[in-house]
């Protein structure tokens, strides 16, 4: 039985907006329940959670809607679209932050060797956990919930099922690591005398929690490039992110007919959370080039690519396999416990011999990054420097600036890699890993 498009939009908007309800729902929560604040936990996340513990896998008391399982994918493809647009790369900064660059591109890359190989013992005794699960920590752990949510969808697309639950499921273990090992390292680094910047008060008073922006430091979620009375603003920029999509969708769909074998079996296989990775860096070089980029607004677009971001953490969350995470707890920790370990090596033993000026504010932004999120690390940094006097906040900055680019596109490219064998992504850790290391010792230790 055919159904009409107004019943598909009808019944897209509907659970849509059910899905809303939730995300305002965990808002509200996050608000109320200070532990939740206190965690980072976005209110995707936690209205998520709520949804899944009222839906059939736990109360039964309501229904989830079938469309929400399948929102991950256009989502995602438009948090990767607007990440990409926009992008520019400052080399006078690059240069000037070696150090910083070199540390998160160390965390990102230690965290893919080391955590695939734990995976791949885990392995060995639980026989029933997916394929190359382990490689899903640099999606976890150090992407957060976004690059779980991109991973774990791709993972699922191509075939190797329950990664998507198990990327919710460590990303939101990252989180509370995160806050609770992070501030046990704050509380030793702070005995130990590295805070050079605390300023005298407790620690627990210098982190701004609460949702809600004082009036003062709220800020426009984006500009108008052009006037209203020809085109709306949020709409313009929205017509460049889908734009970018379909261009690269074109370009790929259209290179896998050409009547070579070998480039048409390629690009058949290239998954469509590449096409606006793709396609917005060619509209982006050919707005530039021909003096267009002024129309664009990436303060608007990352808008865009956020509230894509809530609508896919949260359906993600709300469809959560609760059986596979009860099934493979054990295994779980274990990993955890592995990445803690790691982190705490590179962010205080390496940058405190690395970097002999101001490091501490920067070991503290690494360790919540690779752990759970941006935010994160900033909130730790904020305990020990909550005037911003080091320099280690723009650094931080730059270097996510530049790594970011690379991560959003393994996020779709390295899951391919991994599903035809784990050990590629444990190569090309070990491969950068070694290069930072030999940066770090013979480069950035010998200019501090």
């Amino acid at each position: 039985m055919e159904i009409s498009a107004g019943n598909v939009f009808s019944v897209a908007v509907d659970d849509l907006a059910i899905l809303l309800v939730f995300l305002l729902v965990g808002l509200v929560l996050r608000q109320l329940i200070k532990p939740l604040q206190k965690l980072f936990l976005p209110a995707g996340l936690v209205g998520g959670a709520l949804a899944l513990i009222l839906g059939p896998q736990v109360l039964g008391i309501i229904d989830i809607p079938s469309t929400w399982s399948g929102m991950a994918t256009p989502m995602i493809n438009v948090v990767l679209t607007c990440t990409m647009f926009g992008t520019v790369l400052n080399a006078g900064k690059i240069k000037s932050y070696a150090g910083a660059i070199n540390l998160i591109i160390l965390t990102y890359f230690a965290q893919m060797v080391v955590g695939t190989l734990v995976g791949i013992g885990l392995s060995q005794i639980w026989t029933d956990l997916p394929y190359s699960w382990g490689v899903m920590t640099v999606f976890t752990y150090w992407g957060g919930h976004g690059a779980a949510t991109t991973a774990g969808t791709l993972f699922e697309d191509l075939g190797i099922n329950g990664m998507l639950s198990l990327g919710i499921i460590l990303a939101t273990l990252g989180l509370i690591v995160a806050m609770v090992a992070g501030m046990a390292v704050v509380n030793f680094g702070v005995r130990k005398g590295w805070a050079t910047n605390l300023l005298k008060k407790p620690v627990g008073e210098k982190v701004t929690i609460s949702a809600l922006i004082p009036k003062e430091q709220q800020k426009p979620l984006g500009h108008a490039t052009v006037s209203s009375d020809a085109v709306n603003g949020l709409a313009l920029q929205l017509c460049f992110v889908l734009l970018s999509m379909w261009l690269g969708k074109m370009i790929f769909t259209n290179l896998a007919k050409v009547p070579v074998e070998p480039v048409a079996t390629v690009m058949g296989m290239i998954p469509a959370l590449l096409y606006g990775i793709v396609g917005a860096a060619i509209v982006w070089a050919i707005m530039c080039k021909t003096h267009l980029d002024g129309y664009a607004d990436k303060e608007a677009v990352d808008n865009i690519s956020g509230v894509a971001l809530e609508i896919c953490i949260c359906s993600a969350t709300a469809t959560l396999n609760l059986e596979l995470f009860a099934s493979f707890l054990a295994p779980i920790l274990i990993h955890m416990v592995c990445i803690i370990a790691l982190m705490t090596f590179i962010c205080v033993f390496l940058v405190r011999r690395w970097m002999k000026k101001e490091w501490f504010e920067l070991c503290l932004m690494a360790f919540g990054q690779g752990h759970g999120s941006t935010p994160s690390g900033l909130a730790l940094a904020r305990c020990v420097d909550s005037d911003h006097k080091s320099t280690s906040w723009e650094a931080f900055g730059v270097a996510l600036g530049c790594v970011t680019p690379v991560t959003s596109a393994l996020a779709a490219l390295l899951p391919i890699l991994a599903a035809q064998s784990q050990w590629i992504p444990v190569g090309i850790g070990s491969a950068v890993t070694i290069a930072c290391l030999l940066f770090g010792e013979l480069v950035i230790r010998r200019k501090s």
